[in-house]
């Protein structure tokens, strides 16, 4: 079984094969959200990982409770009829293992929300291949061998950060750099869909080259629950006052996905790595900088002592502290 391990900042999972990989909007009740799908094709099973950011999440049990028992409801509306159910952990973080059967396959899922993310892995395949004699069973003893292999060792593949492990852990608050950055209760017009984002970073530029600035883009989107994270943290406290003494603030709507392409190319922003992105100029619009590795992209999760260290690097006008 040949395996490709992908990581995209916060987790890993191993793949008998190369994934395709699709975005899809979503209508939700909380909103239109992105799902992002990794998915295999083999002659036996189709193996998925797709994440979904969900605002406003909590890591507090009944939360958690609550959302992944309206996924499994929701599945059940959709067609599905429950095998077996069952709670389970993974380095602390609490999770769902949920077997169905809709329209003669046989789905295999895990969840896990942490900290307002939710993965989902799943395997669908033919009874046949899951069960000793091709009848369903919420036993796994009637699980075949192949199967047991296979699902063994794709769901066991699957890993967190560090980070993402002690999500039902008690946050410190110290008041200090040592915190993450603080989240947020509520998302704001911050991409308005009339926005000329060319025209504003051409206004900003100008502006730069008279105020001695550098020009911060922000690439990200509405529905993007990191990218108000971010944008709080850069008008908050000593971060805050960084920005507005050294920088220019532009932030560019990419939509779907596919809006601003123009800009997304010319500033080199790497969308498969998520948003929120970003992109420094300098007083002349030269490009000095791109996020390309995702550094900013799991920005609930990002230390509020890396952003200042970030922001201070470039205060000079260089890439270099002041």
């Amino acid at each position: 079984m040949e395996t490709l391990h992908l990581s995209g900042g916060s987790f890993e999972v191993a793949f008998p094969g190369t994934p395709a990989i699709i975005t899809i909007p979503q209508d939700t009740p909380l909103g239109r959200l992105l799902i992002h799908v990794h998915a295999v094709r083999t002659t036996v099973a189709e193996f998925g990982m797709s994440y979904i950011d969900v605002p406003a999440a909590t890591a507090e049990p009944q939360f958690v409770k609550g959302f992944l028992d309206g996924g499994r409801d929701q599945m059940v509306r959709d067609g599905a009829v429950v095998i077996s159910e069952k709670d389970i952990g993974l380095n602390g973080v609490k999770g769902r293992d949920l077997l169905v059967t809709v329209d003669g396959t046989i789905g295999h899922n895990r969840f896990f929300l942490i900290k307002g993310r939710l993965y989902s892995l799943s395997i669908a395949t033919t009874p046949q291949t899951a069960f000793k004699g091709g009848k369903p069973s919420p036993a796994e003893s009637d699980r075949t061998d192949f199967y047991q292999t296979i699902s063994g060792r794709f769901f066991g593949s699957f890993k967190i950060t560090l980070a993402d492990a002690v999500a039902d852990a008690p946050q410190q608050t110290t008041g200090g750099a040592e915190e993450i950055l603080a989240g947020v209760d509520g998302k704001t017009d911050l991409y308005p869909a009339d926005a000329d984002a060319k025209k504003e970073i051409g206004e900003a530029v100008s502006r730069a080259a008279v105020e001695h600035k550098l020009v911060l883009l922000i690439f990200g989107a509405n529905w993007c629950y990191d990218c108000h994270v971010l944008d709080h943290a850069l008008h908050d406290g000593d971060a805050g006052k960084i920005v507005s003494e050294k920088f220019l603030l532009v932030h560019v709507d990419i939509g779907e996905g596919a809006k601003n392409g123009e800009l997304i190319n010319k500033y080199k922003i790497p969308l498969d790595k998520g948003v929120p992105a970003v992109a420094i100029l300098d007083a002349n619009g030269k490009l000095l900088y791109s996020s390309g590795d995702g550094e900013f992209e799991a920005a609930r999760k990002m230390m509020k002592k890396d952003l200042m260290a970030f922001l201070r690097r470039w205060q000079g006008g260089s890439g270099t502290t002041r």
